[in-house]
């Protein structure tokens, strides 16, 4: 197998190596369901993969690594339990839409909003887009594992592992409480569709934030930092994955797009008024 990554270019001896071969594989399974979302007529199928993307790209990282320590374990396992959550959850969620109504209706808007030249825009805008964040978002789990080969990386759980963890378990508990908690919201608001008119889940986690599970996946990034750089401090600038993913949390899509989206509707208006958008403590009454 390393002599055919050589022979396209790949020396996975090396870290730039074994990185061109995760970034690669995520290229490659997203151009094939690029192919099949084109006879679908449509990409939702892409939310499937994305969950299953980090976990795949660390995995690769730490076979080709040959990393051997417990913070690399602990890298390995959190960012794991991370992809592979959100990867069965939004595999079950397209699921569901494929059967209800073709698919992910953000995914069917951009039939419209690329055409003409859907097929060809799609591959760059819709879906090779998605393998640039998912890249960058996963650089402590891809660069930061290897960095735990260096002979000079430190090999045991410290202070800052600890912190890591503590961080990373408090997003994970936030996005899967989160999400089971929405799933069981729009199951009984399937049910009874009339009572359940023009409100919106406010009980939970969902109590004094709008966006929980966005909150979650965003601790969860910063934990899986933590704990990766915690045995390798030279590797610092790998904080560009959870500080994008954050950016990308809360002012360019997650909940600045849904409160863009439906902040014009007098419900959710009053939603904004008596909630925060993203932490989730109290909003401050005005007392006067």
């Amino acid at each position: 197998m390393m002599e055919l990554l050589a022979g396209i270019g790949i020396d996975v001896t090396t870290h730039l190596g074994v990185f061109y071969l995760s970034a690669l594989w995520i290229f490659s399974v997203i151009t094939i369901i690029w192919v099949i979302g084109l006879f679908q007529g449509n990409h939702s199928m892409m939310d499937g993969f994305y969950g299953f993307a980090y976990a795949s790209q660390c995995w690769i990282c730490y076979y080709f690594s040959g990393v051997n320590s417990a913070i690399a374990a602990a890298v390995l396992v959190i960012t794991s339990l991370h992809g592979c959550r959100l990867g069965f959850y939004l595999s079950k969620r397209w699921a569901g839409y494929r059967k209800n109504g073709g698919g992910d209706q953000r995914y069917i808007g951009f039939t419209t909003q690329l055409s003409p030249g859907y097929w060809w825009k799609s591959f760059f805008v819709v879906m090779q887009s998605q393998t640039l964040v998912i890249v960058l978002i996963g650089l402590p789990s891809t660069w930061g594992i290897m960095a735990l080969s260096n002979p000079e990386a430190a090999t045991q759980l410290n202070i800052l592992s600890l912190l890591g963890l503590l961080v990373f378990g408090i997003g994970y508990y936030f996005e899967v409480v989160a999400d089971g908690q929405l799933q069981s919201y729009k199951q009984e608001k399937e049910k009874d569709k009339v009572y359940y008119k023009g409100k919106y889940l406010n009980s939970g986690v969902w109590t004094h934030t709008r966006h929980p599970n966005y909150f979650g996946n965003t601790c969860v990034w910063w934990g899986i930092w933590l704990v990766a750089v915690s045995g390798n401090p030279d590797y610092w600038w790998t904080i560009a994955g959870p500080l994008f993913n954050t950016i990308m949390l809360t002012k360019i899509l997650g909940k600045q797009f849904q409160d863009n989206f439906m902040g014009k509707r007098p419900e959710y208006q009053a939603l904004m008024r008596r909630t925060n958008a993203f932490l989730p403590i109290p909003v401050k009454r005005d007392k006067s």
